[in-house]
């Protein structure tokens, strides 16, 4: 009798940190991030892929905590010949057959890739972009009553950014309106576009 089989139960899936900007869909005038890009769900089992540490890996589904704090539920792609897992995994992707360029690939362990933490000035910039371009949830208010009341990071940049952000709305040096912060965020746009002048004089 054979007693072997085919169904996995996996441990926690390995979890790798990554640059936050891969994530983004596209909104918030963040190009779109080459994971993001990967998400494939939806045409399973014909996929997209990223590359990370020269591996193809595709995006089968996101999870978000507020805009910019996701993780991904990515898979690596092995060759249909060289893999040696399971068949199947319940709720999960690997084991499965995906195709992508013409070639069969089995899918492995699942790996979930985490976005690491915009920097203070990031997340200050990110913040005035949502007020700016947030439509109905950003409307009809001041940006210190949407910070105060409407969106509010969780992580440790994002928290000390808000915190700034908010002195800075105390001390009525912010624009108060989703015009007036669009107006800012084009200055700060055309200044940081401008060509830097080097000084050659000794």
């Amino acid at each position: 009798m054979n007693t072997t089989s085919s169904v996995k139960i996996t441990p926690a899936s390995l979890r790798v940190v990554t640059h936050w900007r891969r994530f983004s869909s596209g909104l918030w005038r963040v190009p779109e991030g080459d994971i993001a890009a990967a998400y494939c769900a939806d045409t399973f089992p014909k996929i997209k892929v990223f590359t990370h540490e020269g591996r193809l890996f595709t995006n089968c589904g996101c999870s978000y905590s507020n805009a910019f704090e996701t993780e991904a539920n990515c898979y690596p792609l092995i060759p249909a010949d060289e893999y040696r897992g399971a068949e199947f995994v319940p709720y999960s992707y690997e084991g499965r057959e995906a195709a992508y360029k013409g070639k069969v690939f089995k899918l492995g362990a699942k790996i979930i890739f985490a976005a690491s933490d915009p920097t203070l000035e990031e997340w200050r910039h990110l913040l005035r972009v949502l007020y700016a371009d947030g439509g109905y949830f950003a409307s009809n208010c001041t940006y210190g009553g949407f910070l105060a009341n409407r969106f509010a990071p969780k992580s440790d940049s994002g928290r000390k950014a808000w915190f700034e952000e908010l002195a800075e709305c105390g001390g009525r040096v912010m624009p108060r309106t989703q015009e007036e912060m669009r107006r800012l965020l084009a200055l700060e746009s055309e200044y940081a576009n401008q060509p830097q002048q080097i000084d050659f004089a000794l």
